[in-house]
């Protein structure tokens, strides 16, 4: 509440500032026009005077205008005097340059004229608009800070906000050591790309590093070199599809839609496909046979995968747009239940132990780890728990070896084998070529 009473303070002093000028030309002009009135018997000639003098003014402007008139008059007459053979070519010369010099004159009067006697200005009708519009903004502002603003919320000071600060300024470094990673990716697989230009992983992976850091633009070149060793492969037009579509900020253009039809076409299963097939029937105005499509590729999706709540969110946006009725028809599976992290009371536990006890403790869970992910491969983030975890405890080998069995998991997923070499560069790992 403090804010807002020092805020509401200074909105005022500011106001005043702004309209204090204002009130004193107003008030000024009261003053002046009480020692006109008061002295406005003794002005009453003064004021014919000035009167007569403005009826001059006026009347000498009528006559040069009418000056002005009568030399283009005889302008006009002249060149009917040249047709009728009354004056001779000579003749007419020096009676039209005579014409144009009194012409120029006159203007020149009238000019002088004008910048001696300027029209006064009166800037007494803005002052009640500027006092108005200021007076409007200052209660519309209020009216919006009460309908969307807290001032009953508790101050935060800085000071508490200690955590939430150190979390945002870890977030940001992590992203510029992932971006560092990538970067450095692009590099050594460009160089490496030039000496063996065959190489479709690797183009396949340089394409995926330029996508996860915002530069798709670039990322279509090595998309469609993979496209063209590969014979056309259905995920490689996947891939550059996509790469077109970002690049073009969404919009799906004639070369993305012919690259998915193509896609469609082939016995390629990725998902990418069908979803952004799905978007072009939406940008088309069909929005059943996006939800169709949608649909049929959210019941036969994995119920772990990572984009399926993407999906069926789409899918429920546009039927709720549409007015289109969808009850039954999403038989989504169910994902399994996430394995719980250490509770309070295994954290004191934990406190409590020796230091041999606890290393035993998290050697069991980074081997339980390992053991779920025999059994449920498809995880990309365990994985990378699994490698950091073996890094942490010091256990390169394993570490090493996890690294490469995710690697040859996610083999056919170039997004995530781009982050799991920018986790081992960070660890230190060896890369998988």
């Amino acid at each position: 509440m403090t804010i807002a009473i020092v805020l509401g303070a200074i909105t005022l002093l500011v106001a005043g500032f702004v309209l204090w000028p204002i009130f004193q030309n107003r008030k000024q002009s009261d003053q002046t026009k009480n020692i006109d009135a008061g002295a406005k018997a003794g002005s009453t000639r003064t004021q014919t005077a000035q009167a007569e003098t403005s009826s001059d003014i006026l009347d000498a402007d009528d006559e040069m205008l009418r000056d002005l008139a009568v030399y283009r008059d005889q302008l006009s007459e002249i060149e009917r005097d040249i047709e009728r053979g009354v004056l001779t070519p000579e003749q007419a010369s020096a009676a039209r340059i005579e014409v144009q010099r009194r012409i120029l004159n006159a203007d020149q009067r009238i000019k002088k004229d004008v910048k001696a006697h300027p029209k006064p200005k009166n800037g007494t009708a803005l002052r009640p608009m500027a006092v108005g519009l200021f007076v409007l903004f200052l209660i519309g502002g209020i009216g919006l800070y009460v309908d969307l603003g807290s001032p009953t919320m508790p101050d935060r000071p800085i000071a508490s906000r200690g955590d939430e600060i150190n979390a945002i300024r870890q977030a940001q470094a992590m992203d510029q050591d992932r971006k560092e990673v990538l970067n450095r990716a692009v590099s050594d697989l460009s160089q490496k790309l030039i000496e063996n230009p065959d190489n479709i992983k690797g183009w396949e992976l340089l394409g995926a590093s330029l996508m996860a850091l915002g530069r798709p633009a670039e990322a279509q070149t090595a998309f469609l070199e993979a496209v063209k060793l590969s014979g056309r492969d259905g995920d490689y037009l996947a891939m550059y599809a996509e790469s077109l579509i970002r690049a073009d900020n969404g919009q799906i253009n004639a070369i993305a839609r012919g690259a998915l039809n193509e896609a469609a076409k082939s016995d390629s299963a990725d998902p990418r496909i069908q979803y952004y097939l799905g978007l072009a029937d939406i940008q088309d105005g069909n929005y059943e046979a996006a939800i169709d499509r949608w649909i049929a590729l959210a019941n036969g999706a994995p119920a772990d995968a990572a984009w399926l709540p993407m999906v069926v969110s789409r899918i429920q946006d546009a039927a709720a747009a549409q007015g289109i009725d969808i009850e039954g028809r999403l038989t989504v599976k169910q994902a399994p239940p996430m394995v719980a992290g250490p509770t309070e009371d295994d954290v004191k536990a934990a406190q409590e132990m020796t230091p041999e006890e606890r290393q035993e403790m998290i050697a069991s869970m980074v081997n339980n780890l390992a053991e779920r992910l025999k059994d449920n491969p498809d995880n990309p983030e365990g994985w990378a728990r699994l490698i950091r975890a073996y890094s942490v405890i010091g256990d390169r080998e394993k570490a090493q070896s996890a690294y490469e069995s995710a690697h040859r998991q996610f083999a056919d997923q170039p997004e995530l084998l781009s982050r799991l070499n920018g986790l081992a560069s960070e660890l230190g790992l060896q890369i998988v070529e």
